[in-house]
């Protein structure tokens, strides 16, 4: 993600914006507030909150003419319109005029007005088309063909592959602490089968896998969300579509995944920023050109200064 750190006068601009749509519903919750105060510690800035005045649309286009920090602002708007788990129509009008006004098109406008209708089958389509994952499988398809994709959707079901879980079995012997290693005692303590084993997730999905590994964070539901934002920080295209998801699966309660049971209250705005920021820090995109395998060996430390991953906040 091309992230910019807003001047204090253009956090200002931001931070009115984003009071002005938490106030469609009425004076400003915990979340709200605390969205709010997690972007001014992020940021370093310390706008007195309770002074914030109103914003139109017209003056905020005025006010914003760089179009990556418009961008990013309309981002803002859409997590501020989920963070208190009730997103209302009149609130998504009010997306869609600032993002108009700045001349922002953004799909997550429209996915925004699907979660409010309950038309959660186009969501879970329209997300998933720009997921890396179908990158990947249509990476599969255009390098291998039919047989490639015989392969991937036997392992998406599960079924059993000797020799793929014989390659990845045998990183059990890899040096201690290199990614290959690792990633094997992370299924083992997870409890999740190796690509090949019975029950084995896609090998496409070590990308997400990785990506737990070098940023550090879990698999609790609060580390998933961590996670997906590290994930939009490095990730190049659509890179926004892995906070929306995670916003509505593990804070709104939308089941987005039939996989994964939807909760609730898991997005920490501070901790999400934290996220987003070190991912975008990095000099490579896990999901783009990336190969784990001629990496298997090297430790993970080093990868992570190798990849500039700033370290995880004390």
């Amino acid at each position: 993600m091309d992230l910019l750190t807003p001047t204090p006068e253009q956090a200002l601009f931001g931070l009115r914006a984003m009071k002005t749509l938490a106030l469609v519903d009425g004076p400003l919750d915990a979340a709200e507030l605390h969205l709010l105060e997690s972007i001014q510690r992020v940021l370093g800035t310390s706008h007195p909150l309770d002074q914030l005045a109103p914003i139109t649309p017209a003056e905020l286009a005025s006010a914003l003419p760089d179009p990556r920090i418009r961008r990013q602002l309309v981002q803002g708007l859409i997590v501020m319109s989920l963070i208190d788990r009730e997103p209302r129509p009149e609130e998504a009008d009010l997306v869609e005029q600032f993002a108009q006004a700045v001349n922002v098109s953004v799909p997550e406008v429209a996915d925004l007005r699907l979660a409010l209708a309950g038309d959660i089958f186009r969501l879970r389509l329209d997300l998933g088309r720009r997921f890396w994952a179908a990158d990947k499988v249509k990476e599969i398809w255009n390098e291998e063909g039919l047989r490639g994709m015989f392969h991937f959707v036997r392992s998406a079901l599960g079924r059993e592959d000797p020799a793929t879980a014989a390659r990845y079995q045998a990183l059990e012997k890899y040096p201690a602490g290199s990614l290959g290693r690792s990633y094997f005692e992370y299924c083992r303590s997870n409890g999740f089968p190796l690509p090949g084993e019975k029950g084995g997730t896609p090998e496409i999905v070590l990308y997400h896998d990785c990506t737990h590994l070098l940023s550090g964070y879990g698999t609790t539901p609060e580390g998933e969300v961590q996670v997906a934002c590290f994930s939009a920080g490095y990730r190049k295209k659509d890179p926004f579509a892995f906070v929306f998801f995670v916003l509505l699966q593990f804070h709104v309660g939308v089941r987005m995944t039939p996989i994964t049971a939807a909760q609730t209250g898991f997005f920490d705005p501070e901790k999400a920023l934290i996220a987003l920021r070190r991912g975008a820090a990095m000099n490579v995109d896990l999901t783009d050109g990336w190969e784990y395998w001629p990496v298997m060996r090297d430790q993970v430390e080093e990868l992570r200064k190798r990849y500039d991953i700033p370290p995880l906040p004390h």
